[in-house]
């Protein structure tokens, strides 16, 4: 059997040698990755109109605001609700003002739609309490028994 003797040269394409192309691609790859990212850049610092904004409704699932939906969450048992609801009685608020009265504590919708109402108001979702009033003509949220009050004491002078 004889022998051929083959060139001991390494076959090279730009610069690239094949016998360590495993060692070589991820640096491959994360070069080309910045080079990406620098091209992104650069193409977007000098002509920012490429990109476009899709505007979004920050409303979307929300229940759609009428002039008189002003609503008053509340959970059984709170002593800060018992408060507002002695105030509103003593005072036949109902009769004056317009407003619904939701249950949060027992009720998953009401308790959902809270929720709506204070992520509109930027307000912590993860941490509201009741009572919590909805003014849905201003788009304000207020917070607590002698905020709610005073809120009623306004509307009614």
């Amino acid at each position: 059997m004889t022998r051929v003797k083959t060139n001991d040269k390494i076959k090279t394409v730009f610069g690239i040698n094949y016998k360590n192309m495993k060692k070589n691609l991820p640096l491959i790859v994360v070069s080309l990755l910045i080079l990406l990212g620098i091209s992104t850049f650069i193409v977007v610092k000098f002509n920012p109109n490429i990109l476009v904004a899709v505007p979004v409704d920050k409303t979307a699932g929300q229940t759609k605001n009428t002039s008189s939906e002003i609503i008053l969450f509340y959970g059984n048992g709170c002593p800060h609700c018992a408060k507002v609801e002695q105030y509103l009685s003593e005072n036949k608020v109902s009769d004056k003002i317009s407003f619904s009265q939701k249950e949060v504590f027992s009720n998953k919708d009401n308790s959902a739609l809270l929720g709506e109402k204070a992520h509109f108001c930027g307000l912590n979702t993860s941490s509201i309490g009741v009572p919590f009033l909805w003014d849905g003509p201003s788009g304000k949220c207020l917070v607590g028994d002698e905020e709610i009050i005073n809120y009623f004491k306004q509307k009614l002078n």
